[in-house]
């Protein structure tokens, strides 16, 4: 990404410049490519699992809203799966 300049007054009172962008190595594109294709094939899987046929349709958007934040769950319940 080329180096760009934000202008006073716009956002912040002060500006600001940001540098050229050295680009990512040829290492870090493959690497971001790959896990992009994985996270694809992940998404895939889940999206097609049989548990969803057995959630009703209004909800299966609930139950998937939930399983997002499965993790997050202060009492624990759910994590054994990580």
């Amino acid at each position: 990404m080329e180096a760009w300049q934000r202008p006073e007054g716009y956002w912040l009172a002060t500006s600001r410049a940001y540098p050229d962008s050295p680009g990512w190595s040829e290492q870090e594109q493959q690497e971001v490519a790959m896990l992009r294709e994985k996270e694809r094939g992940l998404t895939g899987v889940i999206l097609t699992h049989a548990f969803w046929g057995e959630v009703a349709g209004p909800e299966r958007l609930d139950a998937r809203s939930q399983l997002k934040h499965a993790l997050e769950r202060e009492d624990g319940e759910g994590q054994e799966a990580a």
